[in-house]
């Protein structure tokens, strides 16, 4: 089976859910209940939508399964290449965008320079304590550790008993609950959310490989320890945002999760499968990585004289073809030249 040609186009469409449960998240919740980024309230959509923070849990799940789906079967070089091509055009395009909307309009809420935009342009200027020109780019910071991992398998040549790896991972993440670990071990193998990036690689050895006693002992104490840092979280933003989050909800949001995940993987939602699905799959990062700023800066000059729910559909409606825009001139184009460059030199030094 070659796993570049396999296409789960429920997970195109989980993918997008989560990217807009984040969306309201940050428009209909965040903005106004955090920083004073906008000004705009939405007490009733509020109460539901302040929830939308766990699509990123949701992203890391699938993150955990497609991930080892394209690694498998290629070498260190070429999954890191794919996953540069795949990240770095639109987040290029993100970055440049959001500054400029920053620069000319965020004052005085929002401000960038040009040393903290050119920082930004490696995607790792959080580790080196530089502020990002958007919030929201600190998940994948977390997801390159993941990526690092993968590659450094892939490097050793262990990736078939990456099922190992994934236990010895489980039980540094057991031992993190019992006794906090020391911030340099915990940087590298980041505990509370490892829990999650383990259950979607499970999901895909499962589906890959069959079920048995070993992958579903290690699911099960994956989702138990995801729900444990879950409640974490939960106390952590209740204080954060000094509103009221409930455990039963946010619990009953990741158990199902992995509901939808068992399903996929049983072939259980080869109903809604359509390849149409792929377009709205494909519009999910560019979206994540310009809405949040931008959008807040919007609801800053036109929150007062434009009814808040013309306007928060108008916005998001703006923000889907702003994705679209990215994909289609810059994702699309950059990453095919970037694509046939990096064929060309396989090629030449093969």
């Amino acid at each position: 089976m070659n796993n570049k040609n396999i296409r789960f186009y429920e997970i195109d469409l989980l993918r997008f859910l989560a990217a807009m449960a984040v969306v309201f998240f940050h428009y209909t919740f965040r903005g106004y209940s955090e920083g004073d980024y906008s000004p705009v309230v939405f007490p009733v959509i509020g109460e539901f939508s302040r929830y939308g923070y766990l699509g990123v849990n949701l992203f890391f799940i699938i993150s955990g399964f497609v991930i080892l789906l394209s690694a498998m079967n290629r070498t260190a070089i070429t999954f890191a290449s794919s996953r540069f091509i795949r990240l770095y055009p639109a987040f290029w395009a993100g970055v440049t965008l959001s500054a400029i909307v920053i620069y000319l309009f965020g004052m005085p809420k929002f401000s960038v320079t040009l040393p903290q935009y050119l920082m930004n342009m490696t995607m790792i200027c959080g580790y080196l304590g530089i502020e990002h020109v958007d919030g929201v780019y600190w998940t994948l910071l977390v997801e390159l550790k993941f990526y690092a991992l993968i590659f450094l398998l892939l490097f050793i040549n262990k990736i078939k008993q990456i099922e190992y790896f994934l236990a010895a991972w489980l039980i540094v993440v057991f031992i993190n609950i019992v006794a906090p670990l020391p911030k340099i071990i915990s940087f590298f193998v980041f505990p509370e959310w490892a829990a999650l990036f383990i259950s979607g690689s499970l999901f895909y050895l499962i589906y890959s490989n069959g079920f048995n006693i070993y992958r579903g002992v290690m699911l099960f104490c994956a989702y138990v320890f995801a729900l444990y840092y879950g409640t974490q979280e939960v106390n952590t933003v209740s204080k954060f945002y000094d509103s009221s989050f409930s455990n039963t909800v946010a619990l009953f949001w990741i158990s199902a999760f992995y509901f939808i995940f068992m399903l996929i993987i049983l072939n259980k939602l080869s109903w809604i499968r359509s390849d149409k699905l792929v377009k709205i799959g494909l519009l999910t990062y560019p979206l994540y990585l310009v809405h949040q700023n931008i959008g807040f800066i919007v609801f800053n000059i036109f929150g007062e004289s434009i009814n808040k729910y013309v306007l928060l559909i108008a916005l998001i409606n703006i923000m889907l073809l702003l994705a679209w825009l990215i994909h289609v001139l810059v994702e699309k184009p950059l990453g095919s030249f970037l694509h046939n460059k990096n064929k060309q030199l396989q090629h030449k030094y093969s």
